[in-house]
């Protein structure tokens, strides 16, 4: 998952777009008037990630993917006061298995913040699993966030991240030096970064 850290200054168009429709619900989120503003917060988002999507971490294009609300805009935990709040939203790929798609309006135990990788790991297969040693209560956390997203259930996926943990192991006892630059332009480069070489 990304350790999303969102820009300071939002995107100027969503600013000026809430104040001058101060009664919005999360209903106008889907509006016609609120897809220029959309389509620019997306690709602000996308800049703020590294062109990933926040959740699996696969590359993602500015123009591709949705918006995701990071605590749901409406249903049983929805938090409609942050539907238009930047630091709500997160770039999403659009797949039916994982990441936003997957989550609906589920509210995250963990949610895409820095230090959000902290608790789970890159096994060599390729899976996501909880770290050792977790309380109970943390381990459950960890494991309901990722099957909310589904981060285990797209076999690609895993297959992939498979393949790119090969890579990394490779750098490391070939190339150690290089390891850093490889995973600041690596896609999975959040997770990856939890290997222990």
């Amino acid at each position: 998952m990304i350790e999303l850290q969102h820009r300071a200054t939002p995107t100027e168009l969503l600013s000026e777009f809430v104040a001058a429709n101060p009664q919005l619900t999360p209903a106008d989120f889907s509006s016609v008037a609120f897809q220029p503003v959309k389509r620019q917060v997306k690709a602000d988002l996308n800049a703020d990630q590294g062109g990933l999507c926040v959740y699996c971490e696969k590359p993602l294009g500015p123009n591709e993917g949705q918006i995701d609300h990071i605590k749901p805009k409406d249903g049983p935990h929805g938090h409609p006061h942050l539907c238009f709040s930047y630091v709500n939203y997160a770039h999403s790929c659009i797949n039916p298995k994982t990441c936003g798609q997957q989550k609906k309006s589920g509210l995250l135990p963990i949610e895409p913040q820095p230090g959000c990788n902290a608790e789970w790991m890159l096994s060599t297969d390729g899976t996501i699993m909880p770290i050792a040693g977790l309380s109970r209560q943390r381990r459950h956390a960890v494991v309901q966030t990722r099957d909310m997203l589904g981060l285990n259930k797209d076999a690609n996926l895993v297959d992939e991240r498979k393949r790119w943990l090969a890579s990394v192991l490779a750098i490391g006892q070939a190339q150690p030096q290089d390891m850093l630059l490889f995973l600041q332009t690596a896609p999975y480069r959040h997770i990856l970064a939890t290997v222990s070489l």
